[in-house]
């Protein structure tokens, strides 16, 4: 059955100054989670500007980010430093808590951060972290498509970044007036995020930047691309979150016990120290 849009919503722009452009497509209102998804960012930047380059704490979630432009050099009170250019994804389970910091190496850059909720017996996991380089991120190719699949199976091929929940993350690149058909699993919850460019929907409806479109259930996907632009999309989904969703900043738990227990540890540096933080 050809999956189909049930909903769209939206994005929130949080940063709109002339330099930087973020649109946050969730949380939303009406909106909580998509799959374990419980997190989307979308951030775009011409400037040496950062989002995120002051040491952080994160708790109780897995952090994706994915590169489109530009690059960012990573460090964490785990100790790992790397550095992600155009095409690389990283993957971070925070778990009981760590503390990291993203700066831009050169100008702007282009991306995605990504929260997925772990399920409540994760929750409390040790930190971890892997990055994946833009050559080894499988590709399905198809007349006027590009699928880099991230994180998950579309059809025979599955990406390299191994989620502690059910997941797919996907890039899609559509040529102008192209149309690419996708394998999906049947019962997963998924979505499209628009990053630039427009989908063609039913009915002459259109899907610009910055909209999250929700899909029916099935097990077959058909985007196709306006006639004069392409489209550039993020597909994302998986098995439905796990346990209650409570936000506090960059902590995400299933109890108001963990909660504050998060809150505890960062600030007596139980997740660890970077560059003095926390004092």
């Amino acid at each position: 059955m050809q999956r189909t849009i049930e909903i769209i919503f939206p994005s929130e722009r949080i940063i709109d100054d002339g330099d930087m452009l973020l649109w946050r497509a969730l949380p939303l209102d009406g909106r909580i989670s998509l799959g374990p998804f419980v997190f989307i960012d979308h951030y775009r930047h011409q400037s040496r500007r950062g989002i995120g380059d002051s040491p952080h704490p994160h708790a109780g979630i897995e952090v994706i980010s994915y590169l489109l432009e530009g690059g960012v050099a990573h460090r964490d009170s785990l100790g790992f430093k790397d550095t992600l250019g155009p095409g690389d994804a990283q993957w971070i389970r925070a778990g009981r808590g760590m503390l990291h910091a993203e700066q831009p190496s050169g100008g702007g850059r282009h991306g995605l951060q990504l929260w997925t909720s772990l399920p409540p017996a994760q929750k409390l996991a040790d930190p971890a972290y892997a990055s994946f380089r833009a050559a080894d991120i499988p590709e399905i190719r198809s007349a006027g498509a590009r699928v880099r699949v991230i994180a998950g199976r579309l059809g025979d091929v599955t990406g390299p970044m191994q989620t502690t929940s059910p997941t797919v993350f996907a890039h899609i690149r559509l040529e102008p007036g192209a149309t690419v058909s996708l394998p999906v699993d049947a019962v997963f919850e998924l979505g499209l995020y628009v990053l630039d460019g427009r989908l063609a929907g039913k009915s002459g409806a259109l899907l610009g930047p910055g909209a999250l479109a929700v899909l029916s259930s099935g097990s077959s996907l058909t985007l196709t691309a306006m006639l004069d632009q392409g489209a550039d999309v993020a597909l994302l989904g998986g098995a439905p979150v796990e346990g209650e969703i409570l936000f506090a900043g960059p902590f995400v738990m299933d109890t108001r016990e963990r909660l504050a227990q998060a809150k505890r540890d960062y600030a007596s540096g139980a997740m660890g120290r970077l560059e003095g933080v926390p004092f």
